[in-house]
């Protein structure tokens, strides 16, 4: 059968745990790369729709670039399977749409509020003058080297607008943890799971500390697979804080690289097994 993963990075084909997870693929059907980077969307559907084959029988989403995902919408409405779906994904990418979903499912998330721009926010005073500091700034959409940053108050957010002051913006309550961020991994309802330092301490190392499923408390397990059904993901990562109030939903990332997750690459490979398999069923 026809394998094809959506990608826009370059390193990809080398990746530690989606490339070997693919070589082991490529040995009973035939994996195909297709790399967005240089291309529009209208582009990227064009170059598909020019290939002679028919549609591949599954596509990995393992991009979260604007093209990849009119891709993706594109292709499901041609009747291909693409894991993650379009509409999972963008779940994924847009905070706002993040936050309403996670309300819907009764999902323990920080109160989030959007803006058009960082400058919108500064250039109205009565509001800044109701915000409660510290806060959480983020990127209103989800991107690789988006903002994502603690600020004090509105000197902080003033310095930030030298660089972000056109990016659409969330604010976030603050919630204190403990100094670690709880890093869940899903594969097929598998969780994987480890501790890390905080991004927001700068001078904290990145190294995971693995916890065994033995050690996972039942609550983060039931929340993490809560948030699989809730945005109708086979592929995703979680990101917890552990507050005085319980766990928090820090993030959701749908098709992480699972990089430094022993075993990911297999239960990955047999997910897209299973996943072929019902779909052969059905044809």
């Amino acid at each position: 059968m026809n394998i094809c993963l959506i990608m826009d990075n370059p390193e990809t084909p080398r990746h530690p745990v989606i490339a070997v997870a693919l070589q082991q693929l490529s040995t009973r059907h035939n994996v195909r790369l297709f790399d967005v980077r240089p291309l529009t969307g209208t582009g990227a559907i064009a170059q598909e729709e020019a290939r002679s084959q028919p549609l591949a029988d599954i596509y990995l989403l393992k991009s979260h670039a604007p093209q990849a995902l009119d891709l993706a919408l594109y292709l499901e409405q041609k009747g291909a399977l693409v894991v993650n779906s379009w509409a999972s994904s963008m779940a994924c990418q847009d905070r706002v749409l993040m936050a309403q979903r996670m309300n819907e499912h009764h999902l323990p998330w920080p109160h989030t509020e959007s803006f058009p721009s960082l400058d919108n926010l500064l250039a109205q005073p009565e509001l800044l003058a109701t915000l409660t500091f510290p806060l959480i700034i983020k990127s209103y959409y989800s991107h690789r080297g988006d903002l994502v940053d603690k600020v004090r108050g509105i000197p902080e957010l003033r310095n930030l607008a030298g660089q972000w002051g056109q990016e659409p913006i969330v604010l976030q309550a603050f919630a204190a943890g403990d100094g670690w961020d709880i890093k869940l991994w899903v594969i097929d309802r598998q969780i994987f799971a480890a501790r890390r330092r905080t991004p927001l301490d700068p001078d904290a190392p990145k190294e995971d500390y693995p916890i065994s499923a033995e050690e996972l408390p039942e609550e983060w397990a039931r929340i993490t697979l809560e948030i699989g059904r809730a945005f109708t993901l086979r592929l995703y990562g979680v990101d917890l804080l552990i507050s005085e109030r319980g766990p928090i939903i820090v993030d959701v990332n749908s098709f992480p690289g699972f990089r430094g997750v022993p075993g990911a690459d297999s239960a990955l490979a047999t997910l897209v097994e299973r996943l072929l398999a019902e779909r052969q069923a059905t044809i």
